[in-house]
């Protein structure tokens, strides 16, 4: 099994429980609010905030030339958001550190799939009034490239991560990952 399905299989409880606690099915009923996305963005950026230093401290050279592509630092890109919208930052709780790079990998996933729905978020809430003119500087990142942008992530790690061990280390760092993003919903 390819690192990239195991992942989608064994971490997809994790995202039914974040999407659940951030209420992403509003979007598409016609009932998510401002509020919603405003909660959405301090909980992600307490994520990225939390774990986008560490993930790069483990990667090597090719990694790094890829993500150099896809523009890595998303939290410059959230705290935009959050400033544009003078929303009220929260503090980073106590995280799962990574041990290696194939953890820092599998919490890279984590960060690169939330882009995926960030393109359909940031799309939906253009039509609300107040948030019409706003940039979405994060979840607007990838634009219309995010389809190839997310095959070109995918196949580098499935290129990457064929080791038994290595998938598992993936697997876990993925799971610290969502496991922190579910506690910063609290």
């Amino acid at each position: 099994m390819m690192v990239t399905e195991l992942l989608k299989t064994e971490t997809r409880q994790y995202h039914d429980e974040i999407e659940q606690k951030l209420e992403s099915n509003k979007l598409f009923d016609g009932t998510f609010t401002q509020d919603n996305y405003y909660k959405m963005l301090v909980v992600n950026h307490q994520f990225i905030k939390a774990y986008e230093t560490e993930i790069h401290a483990f990667l090597n050279n090719s990694d790094k030339e890829l993500l150099n592509r896809i523009n890595f630092n998303k939290l410059s890109l959230i705290e935009k958001d959050i400033l544009e919208l003078k929303l009220s930052p929260k503090e980073i709780g106590t995280i799962n550190h990574l041990k290696n790079r194939a953890e820092a990998l599998g919490a890279l996933y984590v960060i690169e799939g939330s882009m995926l729905g960030g393109m359909v978020i940031a799309k939906q809430l253009k039509k609300y009034p107040d948030l019409e003119t706003a940039n979405f500087n994060y979840f607007g990142h990838y634009g219309q490239d995010i389809g190839p942008i997310w095959k070109a992530f995918v196949n580098y790690l499935n290129e990457q991560i064929i080791d038994e061990n290595e998938k598992q280390d993936t697997l876990q760092g993925a799971v610290k990952a969502y496991q922190y993003l579910i506690a910063c919903t609290d």
